[in-house]
C-alpha cells in the first residue's frame, strides 16, 4: 500500500517532465510516445538480460495457450488467461491521448474530477465483474461512499485551478473512456503478472501494446497536423527530461504486484492520495510559476486518505450463536 501511494505521487513529477517534454516538443502525442518508447526500451533489455525474466515470459505464453483445458470452462476463474487481458497498455495509450487533445478544453480542473471520478467507478465494476487477480469483489455502499469520497477529495484539491475550460460532451466522453480503461487495464497487467508470476512481463506486455497504440495515434495526428517535428534534446544535454518513461514502469509494475493485494479500486483511491500529496510536496521543492498551496489541496489529501480507511477497513463479524 505505500508503495501504491510512492508511485502515485511520482506521477506527478512524471506529469511534470513529460510536459515540459511537451513542451519542447510543441507536440504532447510526441512527448507521450518517446516516454513510452524509453519505458519499452528498458523493459526489453530487463527482460532479455535477466534469465528468470526470460522464464516468465515463456509462463505467460504456457498461460495463454493452456485455454483449452478446464480453464475454458471457467473463463472469469481468477486464474485463466484470455488473448484480450495483454491489451491493457490501451488503457495507458488513451488516457494520454486524452489527456494531451481535452485538457485545452476542459481545463485542467474539470479533466481531472472527471477522469478520476469515472476511474474509481471503473475500479468499482471491474472487481465486481472480476477482471482483476482478486476475482470479484462486490459492490457495497462501503466501497461506493470510498469511491465518492476520493472524487470529493479530488475536487477539493484542484477548485480554482486552470477553471477556465469549457464543457464539451465529446472531450468529456474521452475522458470518461479513458478513466474506465486505466481501470481494466490495472485489473488485466494484475492477472498477466499472476500467470508470468512476475509484474516485469506485465509492464513489458503492457507497454508494448501502449506504445503500438500511440504510434498509431502519433501517426494520425501528424497527418493532420502536418506540422515539422522538434527533436529531443538528448539525454547527455538534458537527461531529467528522458525520466518518464522509467517512472511509467515503475508504476505499472507496482499496480501490477499491488491489485492482487488489494483490488482495483484500493489501489486507484492509494494512488490518488499518492497523487495529491505528491503534488504538495513537489510544488513545496520545486515551486512552478506563480503555484501557491491551497488549504483544499491539504484538505483533499486528508479526504482521499479517510477514502483509503473506508474501503479497506473489514466489517466486524458476527459472532456465531450458541443455538
Amino acid at each position: 500500500m505505500c508503495g501504491a501511494i510512492v508511485v502515485g505521487a511520482l506521477t506527478v513529477l512524471q506529469s511534470r517532465i513529460n510536459g515540459r517534454l511537451g513542451a519542447v516538443l510543441e507536440n504532447g502525442i510526441f512527448a507521450a510516445w518517446i516516454s513510452f518508447g524509453v519505458g519499452l526500451v528498458a523493459l526489453i533489455a530487463l527482460v532479455s538480460l535477466v534469465p528468470s525474466q526470460r522464464q516468465a515470459f515463456k509462463r505467460l505464453g504456457q498461460a495463454l495457450h493452456s485455454e483449452s483445458d478446464h480453464r475454458a470452462l471457467h473463463r472469469r476463474a481468477v486464474g485463466a488467461l484470455r488473448p484480450w487481458h495483454l491489451l491493457g497498455g490501451i488503457g495507458g495509450a488513451t488516457f494520454v491521448v486524452a489527456q494531451s487533445t481535452t485538457v485545452q478544453y476542459l481545463g485542467v480542473a474539470m479533466f481531472t474530477v472527471a477522469v478520476v471520478a469515472s476511474q474509481n467507478t471503473g475500479s468499482l465494476v471491474v472487481d465486481r465483474l472480476g477482471m482483476g487477480p482478486r476475482g470479484e469483489q462486490p459492490i457495497t455502499i462501503q466501497r461506493v461512499l470510498a469511491a465518492c469520497l476520493a472524487v470529493a477529495g479530488v475536487v477539493l484539491a484542484v477548485n480554482g485551478q486552470s477553471s477556465t475550460g469549457t464543457f464539451s460532451v465529446a472531450a468529456i466522453a474521452l475522458v470518461v473512456v479513458a478513466g474506465f480503461l486505466i481501470a481494466a487495464q490495472q485489473a488485466i497487467n494484475g492477472r498477466v503478472a499472476m500467470a508470468a508470476e512476475s509484474p516485469w512481463i506485465a509492464g513489458l506486455i503492457n507497454f508494448i501494446v501502449g506504445f503500438t497504440a500511440l504510434t498509431l495515434a502519433f501517426i494520425v495526428s501528424e497527418i493532420v497536423r502536418g506540422g515539422q517535428l522538434i527533436l529531443p534534446p538528448s539525454p547527455l544535454s538534458d537527461p531529467v527530461i528522458w525520466l518518464g518513461g522509467f517512472i511509467g514502469v515503475a508504476f505499472i509494475v507496482v499496480a501490477a504486484v499491488v491489485v492482487r493485494v488489494v483490488g482495483v479500486l484500493v489501489f486507484a483511491l492509494l494512488s490518488i492520495t499518492g497523487q495529491l500529496s505528491g503534488a504538495i510536496l513537489l510544488d513545496t521543492l520545486f515551486p512552478q510559476g506563480n503555484v501557491t498551496l491551497s488549504a483544499g489541496l491539504f484538505l483533499g489529501v486528508a479526504v482521499t486518505a479517510i477514502a483509503v480507511v473506508v474501503a479497506t477497513v473489514a466489517k466486524p463479524s458476527r459472532a456465531p450463536s450458541n443455538s
